[in-house]
């Protein structure tokens, strides 16, 4: 049932990530580790949640020339991630040649490919952002729309967007291209960096299939709790 919750290991190292896997236990099966947590102790809390059978979003949201992205993705599948995503703003070509090389890598290799995200525009931006950069959209839907319509013409799997982006992604794309959404807050909880942000309820009606959440998971009193009851708000 949609939308999944991942929840983000926001932390500077392992240690600190592995007791929120422990304390959440099964009610939680997909986790993301970023970049902090990836520079600080990436292979062992990769290690460890695999040991413990959930499924990882590599979020490291790679931004190069398209053989660098390439073979950054491809050492990336040495830690069997599910989900891998990288800059849209990186341009068609980077993506299709990331999409054409990673699959054919695992097919040759008889390896899952991961799912590959592409990011659009960091729900901690707005509209102000676009006119600061004279990016030449109206809004900030128009600039996601542009973005994600270009990834999946270069064969991405989906997009990281904020919730309010999704219905007309969905719409104009289509229903199976994935959207992955951060900047999801329960009502009770402080928005924080975000400003782009809904309610899991929200994230829900809108369609999206993946939900990021982070503090009000691993900042709670009690992680199991919340997650749980995020859950049962999204089922």
């Amino acid at each position: 049932m949609k939308p999944e919750m991942i929840v983000a290991l926001d932390f500077d190292r392992a240690d600190s990530a592995k007791k929120i896997v422990d304390m959440t236990q099964d009610a939680v099966t997909w986790y993301k580790v970023g970049l902090e947590l990836f520079v600080a102790d990436g292979r062992s809390i990769i290690e460890y949640l695999k040991k413990k059978d959930k499924k990882i979003f590599l979020d490291l949201k790679f931004h190069d020339i398209s053989n660098t992205v390439v073979s950054a993705v491809l050492a990336s599948l040495q830690y069997e991630t599910d989900m891998v995503n990288m800059h849209t703003q990186g341009g068609g070509d980077m993506m299709a040649t990331v999409a054409e090389k990673v699959a054919a890598h695992c097919e040759k290799a008889g390896v899952r490919k991961p799912l590959l995200i592409g990011v659009t525009l960091l729900t901690s931006l707005d509209d102000n952002y676009l006119k600061s950069m004279n990016l030449g959209f109206n809004s900030s839907r128009d600039y996601v729309l542009h973005l994600a319509s270009l990834a999946k013409k270069s064969g991405l799997d989906g997009v990281v967007s904020s919730a309010q982006e999704t219905p007309f992604i969905k719409e104009t794309l289509g229903r199976d291209f994935i959207t992955v959404t951060p900047g999801i807050r329960p009502l009770d909880a402080s928005v924080d960096d975000q400003k782009r942000v809904v309610t899991p309820q929200d994230a829900k009606a809108m369609g999206t299939d993946y939900i990021v959440i982070g503090r009000p998971v691993t900042q709670a009193k009690d992680p199991m709790q919340a997650a749980l009851s995020i859950l049962e708000a999204i089922n």
